[in-house]
């Protein structure tokens, strides 16, 4: 059994470790971002529009249609310039997807600039109106 003098020594001890935790946790940052506390929930987090970030618009000209009518979306996910992801988007409406027309064609595949994967059609360039 504990003395009260040791109950208060084990008290103060326990209230020391927890100032040491709570330091480390207000304290501990990664990129900007307090990590073990709650104060990047609130702090770190922003909306697009609050960013100034605007949508992508992707307007496919009215002369294209059927297999001609596609994209792709080539988004960066790595930190070289290499490292991304292209994604050909064909024609999708209502007659395409009940006939099957472009079904295959679309993939997601990683790759690198000037280099075409084997099997991957070429999508028709396609230009936005001005």
């Amino acid at each position: 059994t504990f003395s009260d003098a040791d109950r208060g020594s084990i008290q103060i001890e326990i209230e020391q470790l927890t100032d040491e935790i709570n330091r480390i946790a207000d304290q501990a940052q990664y990129n900007q971002m307090h990590m073990l506390s709650n104060k990047s929930a609130s702090q770190n987090v922003r909306t697009a529009e609050e960013l100034g970030m605007q949508p992508a618009k992707i307007n496919t000209p009215a002369s294209l249609s059927g297999s001609q009518a596609s994209w792709t979306l080539r988004v960066h996910v790595g930190a070289n310039q290499d490292e991304a992801i292209a994604v050909n988007i064909y024609a999708a409406n209502v007659a395409n997807l009940f006939s099957g027309e472009g079904a295959q064609t679309a993939q997601a595949a990683p790759v690198q600039e000037g280099v075409q994967q084997e099997g991957a059609q070429q999508p028709a360039p396609a230009t936005a109106p001005s």
